[in-house]
Protein backbone atom coordinates (compact mmCIF):
# COMPACT_ATOMS: atom_id res chain seq x y z
CA UNK A 1 0.00 0.00 0.00
CA UNK A 2 1.20 3.26 -1.17
CA UNK A 3 1.65 5.89 1.78
CA UNK A 4 3.43 8.69 -0.15
CA UNK A 5 4.02 12.60 1.39
CA UNK A 6 5.63 14.78 -0.61
CA UNK A 7 8.74 16.83 0.77
CA UNK A 8 9.37 18.15 -3.09
CA UNK A 9 8.04 21.25 -4.86
CA UNK A 10 6.29 20.40 -7.83
CA UNK A 11 7.50 23.90 -9.74
CA UNK A 12 5.49 22.49 -13.03
CA UNK A 13 2.20 22.67 -10.98
CA UNK A 14 2.71 25.97 -9.24
CA UNK A 15 3.44 27.89 -12.20
CA UNK A 16 0.30 26.66 -13.78
CA UNK A 17 -1.20 27.73 -10.23
CA UNK A 18 0.52 31.14 -10.57
CA UNK A 19 -0.50 32.01 -13.90
CA UNK A 20 -4.45 30.89 -12.70
CA UNK A 21 -3.80 32.69 -9.68
CA UNK A 22 -2.91 35.95 -11.86
CA UNK A 23 -5.20 35.60 -14.75
CA UNK A 24 -7.84 35.50 -12.06
CA UNK A 25 -6.88 38.68 -10.53
CA UNK A 26 -6.73 37.28 -7.29
CA UNK A 27 -4.80 38.37 -3.96
CA UNK A 28 -3.08 37.10 -1.42
CA UNK A 29 -3.56 40.03 0.58
CA UNK A 30 -7.69 39.71 0.42
CA UNK A 31 -7.62 36.42 1.13
CA UNK A 32 -5.74 36.95 3.99
CA UNK A 33 -8.18 39.60 5.41
CA UNK A 34 -11.08 37.55 4.51
CA UNK A 35 -10.32 34.70 6.97
CA UNK A 36 -8.81 37.13 9.61
CA UNK A 37 -12.41 37.94 9.66
CA UNK A 38 -14.09 35.12 9.43
CA UNK A 39 -11.69 32.88 11.91
CA UNK A 40 -10.70 35.99 13.99
CA UNK A 41 -6.98 36.52 12.83
CA UNK A 42 -6.02 32.70 13.40
CA UNK A 43 -2.39 32.64 11.91
CA UNK A 44 1.41 32.60 13.91
CA UNK A 45 2.78 30.24 11.39
CA UNK A 46 0.53 31.26 8.75
CA UNK A 47 1.64 34.92 8.56
CA UNK A 48 5.11 33.94 7.47
CA UNK A 49 2.94 31.91 4.62
CA UNK A 50 1.65 34.77 3.61
CA UNK A 51 4.78 37.36 3.65
CA UNK A 52 6.19 34.55 1.16
CA UNK A 53 2.96 34.39 -1.03
CA UNK A 54 2.83 38.10 -1.15
CA UNK A 55 6.70 38.51 -2.17
CA UNK A 56 5.93 35.99 -4.90
CA UNK A 57 2.65 37.72 -5.79
CA UNK A 58 4.11 41.02 -5.98
CA UNK A 59 7.21 40.07 -8.26
CA UNK A 60 4.98 37.77 -10.60
CA UNK A 61 2.59 41.05 -11.03
CA UNK A 62 5.97 43.41 -12.57
CA UNK A 63 7.39 40.44 -14.35
CA UNK A 64 3.63 39.62 -16.19
CA UNK A 65 3.04 43.05 -16.54
CA UNK A 66 2.75 43.22 -20.28
CA UNK A 67 0.87 39.49 -20.12
CA UNK A 68 -2.10 40.09 -18.80
CA UNK A 69 -3.96 40.17 -21.73
CA UNK A 70 -3.29 36.76 -22.46
CA UNK A 71 -3.35 35.61 -18.67
CA UNK A 72 -6.99 36.69 -18.63
CA UNK A 73 -7.59 35.11 -22.11
CA UNK A 74 -6.48 31.81 -20.91
CA UNK A 75 -7.23 32.23 -17.31
CA UNK A 76 -10.09 34.20 -16.38
CA UNK A 77 -12.18 34.65 -13.27
CA UNK A 78 -14.77 32.59 -12.89
CA UNK A 79 -17.56 34.76 -13.57
CA UNK A 80 -16.25 35.27 -16.58
CA UNK A 81 -16.63 32.45 -18.42
CA UNK A 82 -18.15 28.46 -17.84
CA UNK A 83 -16.19 27.19 -14.93
CA UNK A 84 -13.36 25.44 -16.64
CA UNK A 85 -10.86 27.84 -18.86
CA UNK A 86 -8.85 28.26 -21.82
CA UNK A 87 -5.68 27.71 -20.34
CA UNK A 88 -6.51 23.93 -19.58
CA UNK A 89 -7.52 23.19 -22.54
CA UNK A 90 -4.52 24.54 -24.27
CA UNK A 91 -2.29 22.29 -21.90
CA UNK A 92 -4.74 19.64 -21.81
CA UNK A 93 -4.56 20.35 -17.93
CA UNK A 94 -6.67 18.93 -14.94
CA UNK A 95 -5.96 20.47 -11.59
CA UNK A 96 -6.10 17.59 -9.80
CA UNK A 97 -2.77 16.31 -12.42
CA UNK A 98 -1.18 12.97 -11.11
CA UNK A 99 1.55 13.16 -13.65
CA UNK A 100 5.12 14.71 -12.51
CA UNK A 101 7.00 16.45 -15.36
CA UNK A 102 10.57 17.18 -14.33
CA UNK A 103 9.92 21.07 -15.20
CA UNK A 104 8.44 22.99 -17.91
CA UNK A 105 10.70 21.95 -20.57
CA UNK A 106 9.99 18.24 -20.08
CA UNK A 107 6.38 19.56 -20.05
CA UNK A 108 6.30 21.15 -23.26
CA UNK A 109 7.84 17.86 -24.99
CA UNK A 110 5.12 15.58 -23.74
CA UNK A 111 2.45 17.92 -25.21
CA UNK A 112 4.32 18.51 -28.93
CA UNK A 113 5.11 14.92 -28.92
CA UNK A 114 1.86 13.69 -28.28
CA UNK A 115 -0.08 12.09 -31.42
CA UNK A 116 -3.05 13.50 -32.74
CA UNK A 117 -5.23 10.30 -31.19
CA UNK A 118 -3.73 11.30 -27.44
CA UNK A 119 -3.96 14.93 -28.23
CA UNK A 120 -8.03 14.34 -29.13
CA UNK A 121 -8.84 12.20 -26.35
CA UNK A 122 -6.90 13.89 -23.53
CA UNK A 123 -8.88 17.12 -24.87
CA UNK A 124 -12.00 15.37 -25.16
CA UNK A 125 -11.15 14.56 -21.56
CA UNK A 126 -10.38 17.73 -20.10
CA UNK A 127 -13.74 19.30 -22.39
CA UNK A 128 -15.94 17.29 -20.42
CA UNK A 129 -15.19 18.70 -16.91
CA UNK A 130 -14.46 21.85 -18.59
CA UNK A 131 -18.29 22.74 -16.69
CA UNK A 132 -18.60 20.15 -14.00
CA UNK A 133 -16.07 20.60 -10.99
CA UNK A 134 -16.58 16.22 -10.59
CA UNK A 135 -16.21 14.75 -13.75
CA UNK A 136 -15.95 11.33 -12.78
CA UNK A 137 -19.24 10.62 -11.48
CA UNK A 138 -20.63 10.30 -15.31
CA UNK A 139 -19.65 8.05 -17.92
CA UNK A 140 -16.46 9.76 -19.46
CA UNK A 141 -16.50 9.66 -23.23
CA UNK A 142 -13.90 8.46 -25.77
CA UNK A 143 -13.24 11.17 -28.17
CA UNK A 144 -10.02 9.32 -30.81
CA UNK A 145 -10.33 11.96 -33.69
CA UNK A 146 -11.27 15.82 -34.47
CA UNK A 147 -14.78 15.10 -35.55
CA UNK A 148 -15.78 13.45 -32.35
CA UNK A 149 -14.64 16.21 -29.98
CA UNK A 150 -15.96 19.28 -32.47
CA UNK A 151 -19.91 17.22 -31.95
CA UNK A 152 -19.24 16.88 -28.25
CA UNK A 153 -18.01 20.71 -28.25
CA UNK A 154 -21.61 21.96 -30.27
CA UNK A 155 -23.67 20.21 -27.61
CA UNK A 156 -22.32 21.81 -25.03
CA UNK A 157 -24.14 24.09 -23.07
CA UNK A 158 -22.25 27.26 -23.07
CA UNK A 159 -22.18 30.44 -25.03
CA UNK A 160 -21.67 30.72 -28.78
CA UNK A 161 -18.54 32.89 -28.17
CA UNK A 162 -16.85 30.38 -25.89
CA UNK A 163 -17.39 27.43 -28.24
CA UNK A 164 -15.32 29.61 -31.19
CA UNK A 165 -12.75 29.79 -28.29
CA UNK A 166 -12.79 26.16 -27.33
CA UNK A 167 -12.55 25.67 -31.22
CA UNK A 168 -9.65 28.21 -32.27
CA UNK A 169 -7.56 26.38 -29.21
CA UNK A 170 -8.74 22.78 -30.51
CA UNK A 171 -7.25 23.52 -34.12
CA UNK A 172 -4.23 25.98 -33.25
CA UNK A 173 -3.03 23.75 -31.22
CA UNK A 174 0.68 24.59 -32.02
CA UNK A 175 0.50 27.88 -31.68
CA UNK A 176 -1.61 28.19 -28.25
CA UNK A 177 0.56 25.27 -26.32
CA UNK A 178 3.80 27.80 -27.44
CA UNK A 179 2.47 30.52 -25.84
CA UNK A 180 1.56 29.25 -22.88
CA UNK A 181 4.55 27.36 -22.93
CA UNK A 182 6.28 30.62 -22.77
CA UNK A 183 4.65 32.00 -19.70
CA UNK A 184 5.17 28.89 -17.64
CA UNK A 185 8.79 29.57 -18.75
CA UNK A 186 8.64 32.95 -17.05
CA UNK A 187 6.32 31.48 -13.94
CA UNK A 188 8.77 28.27 -13.29
CA UNK A 189 12.07 30.78 -13.20
CA UNK A 190 10.17 33.87 -10.58
CA UNK A 191 9.07 30.44 -8.70
CA UNK A 192 12.50 29.20 -8.82
CA UNK A 193 14.09 32.15 -7.45
CA UNK A 194 12.27 31.24 -4.48
CA UNK A 195 13.73 28.03 -3.75
CA UNK A 196 14.75 28.01 -0.23
CA UNK A 197 11.29 29.83 0.89
CA UNK A 198 9.06 27.43 -1.01
CA UNK A 199 11.39 24.23 0.05
CA UNK A 200 11.38 25.65 4.06
CA UNK A 201 7.17 25.85 3.44
CA UNK A 202 7.03 22.40 1.94
CA UNK A 203 8.94 20.77 4.79
CA UNK A 204 6.82 22.50 7.29
CA UNK A 205 3.54 20.69 5.08
CA UNK A 206 5.63 17.65 5.34
CA UNK A 207 6.03 17.41 9.19
CA UNK A 208 2.58 18.65 9.77
CA UNK A 209 0.72 16.06 7.40
CA UNK A 210 3.42 13.35 8.54
CA UNK A 211 2.24 13.67 12.28
CA UNK A 212 -1.73 13.90 11.60
CA UNK A 213 -1.72 11.10 9.01
CA UNK A 214 0.47 8.78 11.36
CA UNK A 215 -1.49 5.46 11.14
CA UNK A 216 -4.76 6.39 9.36
CA UNK A 217 -5.62 7.81 5.84
CA UNK A 218 -6.39 11.58 4.40
CA UNK A 219 -9.97 10.26 3.69
CA UNK A 220 -10.72 9.17 7.00
CA UNK A 221 -8.67 12.14 8.95
CA UNK A 222 -10.83 14.81 6.37
CA UNK A 223 -14.29 13.06 7.44
CA UNK A 224 -13.65 13.24 11.26
CA UNK A 225 -12.69 17.10 11.11
CA UNK A 226 -15.43 18.10 8.39
CA UNK A 227 -18.30 15.23 8.39
CA UNK A 228 -17.52 15.11 4.77
CA UNK A 229 -17.26 11.39 4.04
CA UNK A 230 -14.88 10.36 1.70
CA UNK A 231 -14.01 6.38 0.57
CA UNK A 232 -10.21 5.76 0.88
CA UNK A 233 -8.55 3.95 -2.10
CA UNK A 234 -7.50 0.53 -0.58
CA UNK A 235 -4.29 1.27 -2.67
CA UNK A 236 -3.59 3.82 -0.53
CA UNK A 237 -2.78 7.45 -1.06
CA UNK A 238 -0.37 10.09 -1.96
CA UNK A 239 -0.32 13.38 -0.74
CA UNK A 240 1.35 17.17 -2.05
CA UNK A 241 1.67 20.20 -0.52
CA UNK A 242 -0.12 22.94 -3.22
CA UNK A 243 1.77 26.43 -2.63
CA UNK A 244 0.01 29.46 -4.62
CA UNK A 245 -3.29 27.86 -4.50
CA UNK A 246 -2.74 27.79 -0.50
CA UNK A 247 -6.50 27.11 1.02
CA UNK A 248 -7.51 24.73 -1.80
CA UNK A 249 -7.76 20.93 -1.27
CA UNK A 250 -8.54 18.79 -4.51
CA UNK A 251 -8.35 14.59 -4.64
CA UNK A 252 -8.37 12.33 -7.08
CA UNK A 253 -10.27 9.12 -6.51
CA UNK A 254 -9.17 7.41 -10.15
CA UNK A 255 -11.92 4.55 -10.40
CA UNK A 256 -11.99 2.17 -13.50
CA UNK A 257 -15.06 2.71 -15.65
CA UNK A 258 -17.44 0.77 -13.42
CA UNK A 259 -17.55 3.85 -10.97
CA UNK A 260 -16.70 1.60 -8.32
CA UNK A 261 -13.30 -0.18 -8.55
CA UNK A 262 -10.27 1.36 -7.59
CA UNK A 263 -7.15 1.43 -9.24
CA UNK A 264 -4.77 3.63 -8.18
CA UNK A 265 -4.16 5.30 -4.64
CA UNK A 266 -5.91 8.31 -4.00
CA UNK A 267 -3.82 11.55 -4.90
CA UNK A 268 -4.49 14.49 -2.91
CA UNK A 269 -3.12 18.20 -3.10
CA UNK A 270 -3.79 20.60 0.32
CA UNK A 271 -2.84 23.98 0.20
CA UNK A 272 0.06 24.91 2.92
CA UNK A 273 -2.64 27.14 4.81
CA UNK A 274 -3.53 24.22 6.69
CA UNK A 275 -0.85 23.35 9.68
CA UNK A 276 -0.85 24.34 13.32
CA UNK A 277 -2.38 27.26 13.42
CA UNK A 278 -5.28 26.77 10.25
CA UNK A 279 -6.80 23.25 11.41
CA UNK A 280 -8.26 21.70 8.05
CA UNK A 281 -11.60 20.95 9.97
CA UNK A 282 -12.65 24.87 10.88
CA UNK A 283 -15.62 26.12 9.56
CA UNK A 284 -17.92 28.30 10.69
CA UNK A 285 -19.46 26.63 13.31
CA UNK A 286 -15.68 27.00 14.74
CA UNK A 287 -15.66 30.91 14.81
CA UNK A 288 -15.56 32.77 17.44
CA UNK A 289 -17.58 35.73 18.58
CA UNK A 290 -15.75 38.65 16.05
CA UNK A 291 -17.65 37.20 12.86
CA UNK A 292 -20.76 36.70 14.46
CA UNK A 293 -20.95 40.04 16.10
CA UNK A 294 -19.79 41.10 11.99
CA UNK A 295 -22.77 39.31 10.86
CA UNK A 296 -25.43 40.53 13.14
CA UNK A 297 -24.41 44.50 12.52
CA UNK A 298 -24.79 43.49 8.76
CA UNK A 299 -28.46 41.68 8.92
CA UNK A 300 -29.18 44.87 10.80
CA UNK A 301 -27.96 46.88 8.56
CA UNK A 302 -29.90 44.88 5.53
CA UNK A 303 -32.76 45.24 7.71
CA UNK A 304 -33.00 49.34 6.77
CA UNK A 305 -35.16 50.00 3.86
CA UNK A 306 -32.82 52.68 1.95
CA UNK A 307 -29.99 50.64 2.52
CA UNK A 308 -31.12 47.28 1.39
CA UNK A 309 -32.92 49.48 -1.87
CA UNK A 310 -29.00 50.82 -2.64
CA UNK A 311 -27.43 47.50 -2.07
CA UNK A 312 -29.86 46.60 -4.67
CA UNK A 313 -29.36 48.88 -7.28
CA UNK A 314 -26.06 48.37 -7.27
CA UNK A 315 -26.00 44.95 -6.74
CA UNK A 316 -24.85 44.43 -10.89
CA UNK A 317 -23.58 48.57 -11.59
CA UNK A 318 -21.25 50.94 -10.24
CA UNK A 319 -23.55 53.98 -9.44
CA UNK A 320 -22.73 57.68 -8.42
CA UNK A 321 -24.26 59.45 -5.47
CA UNK A 322 -26.86 61.68 -7.19
CA UNK A 323 -27.70 58.84 -9.37
CA UNK A 324 -28.90 56.73 -6.25
CA UNK A 325 -30.91 59.88 -4.67
CA UNK A 326 -32.95 60.51 -8.17
CA UNK A 327 -33.56 57.03 -8.12
CA UNK A 328 -34.72 56.01 -4.33
CA UNK A 329 -36.28 59.75 -4.04
CA UNK A 330 -33.60 60.55 -1.45
CA UNK A 331 -31.46 63.67 -0.73
CA UNK A 332 -27.70 63.28 -1.65
CA UNK A 333 -27.12 64.40 2.32
CA UNK A 334 -29.29 60.81 2.95
CA UNK A 335 -27.69 58.73 0.64
CA UNK A 336 -24.01 59.97 1.91
CA UNK A 337 -24.65 58.59 5.32
CA UNK A 338 -25.71 55.19 4.13
CA UNK A 339 -23.04 54.99 2.09
CA UNK A 340 -20.58 55.47 5.21
CA UNK A 341 -21.90 53.00 6.70
CA UNK A 342 -22.41 50.71 4.69
CA UNK A 343 -18.85 51.32 3.32
CA UNK A 344 -17.71 50.97 7.13
CA UNK A 345 -19.13 47.65 7.23
CA UNK A 346 -17.48 46.77 3.87
CA UNK A 347 -20.37 45.98 2.01
CA UNK A 348 -19.80 48.75 -0.50
CA UNK A 349 -16.62 49.18 -3.18
CA UNK A 350 -15.90 52.44 -4.24
CA UNK A 351 -14.25 53.11 -7.83
CA UNK A 352 -13.25 56.99 -9.21
CA UNK A 353 -13.80 57.87 -12.70
CA UNK A 354 -12.75 61.89 -13.77
CA UNK A 355 -14.30 63.60 -10.62
CA UNK A 356 -16.80 60.32 -9.54
CA UNK A 357 -16.95 58.57 -7.17
CA UNK A 358 -19.05 54.94 -7.77
CA UNK A 359 -20.60 52.55 -5.96
CA UNK A 360 -20.88 49.07 -6.22
CA UNK A 361 -22.43 46.26 -3.89
CA UNK A 362 -18.92 44.00 -2.50
CA UNK A 363 -20.84 40.73 -3.39
CA UNK A 364 -17.75 38.44 -1.82
CA UNK A 365 -18.68 40.12 1.49
CA UNK A 366 -22.51 39.73 1.25
CA UNK A 367 -22.00 35.98 0.16
CA UNK A 368 -19.31 35.38 3.10
CA UNK A 369 -22.41 36.48 5.75
CA UNK A 370 -24.85 34.64 3.68
CA UNK A 371 -23.02 31.47 4.16
CA UNK A 372 -22.33 31.91 7.69
CA UNK A 373 -25.45 32.78 8.80
CA UNK A 374 -26.36 29.33 6.17
CA UNK A 375 -24.15 27.37 8.35
CA UNK A 376 -24.98 28.43 11.73
CA UNK A 377 -28.63 28.80 11.26
CA UNK A 378 -29.85 25.56 9.11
Amino acid sequence: MVREISREVDYVKESVSLLKHLGAGKKFRELRESMERKYASPFREGLRKFEVLEQIEQEAERVFSEDTEQLRYYFPKQDDAAMGCAGNLALLWEDYERVDFRDIAAFGAYLRDLPEQAYCERFGFCLQGYTESVVRDKKMVRMSEPYAVICYLMAMDIRDEEKWKIQKIFFDRTGHTEKLLALLEKAEKLLKGYRRELEELVLLFYQYWSEKLEGQDPASYIGRETNVKITGSPFGFRVEASVIHCNEITLNNDMGEDGCTYEDPDYYRIGILFGEDFAIGINPRQQDESFESYAVSVLKLLADKSKFAILSYIRDRKAYGSELAKHLKLTTATVSHHMNVLLAAGLVEVSHVDNRVYYTASRKALEEVFEYCRRTLT
